[in-house]
């Protein structure tokens, strides 16, 4: 079982990645950042879908990551939306160095590093150029804020030679992958109207604005208080084009709400807003406690209840 949880209102759950290459892409995942193959399965058109996860989950549980294979799949524009990166939290920052380590002496190239004040990160892609955010959050008494109460974020150098200090005495060629493992921490999505998107996860999905750097083309937004849940921008893909089917990259991620009235509710407010009453009949006919629905850019969300 999973030695990790957030305690939040919410928590996001598995990722699903629509790639080109389904054999190099597993050996990314599987050699280098270390996930195991735990299901392989068919889609509806016959095309690969692997499950993965970490070498101590249980094999019941949901996976932490899905790759559909399309051998077909389009190219996705670069100012088009769709991930910007997933992040993958560690539980503390001794996980974080050992993580650092072992993805480089696998041959991990690195984008960069940053301390967010908030939480430390490593940032890297994997071979079909989706962004993946590695990170530890510091302890939320020490999340530096405003006099009114908002939290702060920046972009800082990360201190490498402080993290790697976390290993003590351990070997540092020892190093392994996610210790304890690590679960989905935070979304970052690129949308071409951040003014409409943040209207959508904040009125629709209930989700806090927690911080907004509208005027930087950004903003952050959670449930339960953390820093964030959700990250939008428009840095590479203002008034571009929105997501279509068939194209190579994200194709859907999960929000899990253990809150049932709260489910019940966003549902609600969902189906009321987005679907005819034929939608509904059929959507509750087919998931019963789950649903699907698009944002504003056509990225596909699963909304789920535990």
């Amino acid at each position: 079982m999973s030695r990790f949880k957030i305690n939040d209102l919410i928590r996001l759950s598995c990722l699903a990645l629509r790639v080109r290459d389904i054999d190099k892409t597993l050996v990314f995942y599987e050699k280098k950042v270390g996930l195991q193959t735990k299901k392989r399965d068919q889609d509806d058109d016959g095309n690969l879908v692997c499950e993965l996860g970490f070498r101590d989950s249980d094999q019941n549980e949901e996976p932490f990551l899905q790759l559909h294979h399309d051998a077909n799949a389009k190219n996705a524009s670069s100012h088009s939306t769709g991930l910007f990166h997933f992040a993958m939290l560690v539980p503390n920052r001794k996980s974080l160095a050992s993580t650092y380590l072992a993805l480089k002496n696998s041959g991990v190239q690195y984008d960069g590093f940053a301390d967010h004040l908030v939480s430390e990160s490593l940032y890297f892609r994997d071979p079909e150029n989706n962004g993946i955010e590695v990170y530890r959050d510091r302890p939320r008494q020490d999340w530096p804020r405003d006099p009114e109460g908002r939290i702060l974020m920046d972009t800082l150098p990360l201190n490498l030679q402080s993290l790697v200090s976390e290993m003590g005495e351990a070997k540092i060629e020892m190093a392994i992958p996610f210790p304890s493992g690590a679960r989905i921490g935070h979304m970052h999505l690129k949308v071409t109207n951040l003014m409409r998107s943040m209207k959508f996860y904040h009125e629709k999905l209930a989700l806090d604005i927690t911080v907004d750097w509208s005027p930087m083309g950004a903003a952050f937004l959670s449930a339960g208080g953390y820093h964030h849940h959700i990250g939008i921008n428009t840095w590479h893909s203002l008034n571009g084009q929105s997501q279509i089917s068939n194209v190579a990259g994200l194709k859907n991620f999960t929000i899990v709400i253990p809150d049932v009235s709260f489910f019940n509710k966003i549902r609600s407010t969902i189906e009321n807003d987005y679907f005819s009453s034929t939608q509904r009949k059929q959507q509750e006919g087919a998931y019963g406690d789950q649903f699907m629905v698009s944002d504003p850019d056509g990225i596909q969300i699963v909304i789920k209840s535990e």
